[in-house]
């Protein structure tokens, strides 16, 4: 009885996630409402409040839900490419777009945090763990370029962290156009190709 009970605790969780990750997507975030996500998942106002604090608390979960496999996939190319930072980056940036391409909860998620989330009161603290998120993203990234640049991979007259913020910016410019329209270009091929020139552009 107690497995049962937990595996559906589990299910409940999954889909109340699933149904908020699909209107929060088409709707936008303040234009959803608790009530209107626990409807979508087939539960009442009580087993979503079980679940989740508010909104705020849906959008955390939404967020731990992809970072698992996104923290798994540096640890292995930690692993892999240990004497190739440069190498590192690349392979982390065209793992980032192949799954907000093929994945359809990192793809949802990536949608909402660009193009459905006003970034008000309300919804503050999502803006600035997003922003924390990236900011620790940026830093380690700048230390791989720092070490593909002392190995003279990169040219010397490089400048690491000015290098990776235009990194960023050509990847979130990438996705952002990508979702507004996903028929309009290839994302993965157009990441791989963009990015290959990139990098080529502050090699040694």
């Amino acid at each position: 009885m107690v497995r049962r009970t937990k595996a559906d605790a589990l299910t409940t969780r999954s889909e109340l996630l699933n149904a908020a990750e699909r209107l929060f997507s088409e709707r936008g975030v303040s234009n959803t409402s608790m009530m209107q996500v626990a409807e979508a998942a087939g539960v009442t106002r009580g087993a979503i409040y079980h679940h989740f604090e508010n909104k705020l608390d849906l959008i955390y979960a939404l967020m731990e839900r992809v970072s698992l496999p996104i923290d798994e996939m540096r640890q292995e190319l930690r692993q892999q490419l240990s004497d190739k930072p440069l190498a590192q980056i690349r392979e982390r940036c065209l793992d980032i777009t192949k799954r907000v391409q093929d994945d359809p909860h990192m793809r949802l998620l990536a949608n909402i945090l660009c193009h459905k989330c006003e970034y008000v009161e309300d919804t503050l603290p999502i803006h600035l763990r997003h922003l924390n998120g990236r900011n620790e993203c940026i830093d380690e990234t700048v230390r791989l370029l720092q070490l593909a640049q002392e190995q003279g991979d990169v040219a010397a007259d490089v400048d690491p962290r000015l290098a990776i913020i235009g990194l960023f910016a050509l990847i979130d410019g990438l996705l952002y156009n990508w979702l507004l329209d996903t028929e309009f270009f290839d994302l993965t091929a157009a990441a791989q190709k963009t990015l290959d020139h990139y990098l080529n552009g502050i090699r040694a």
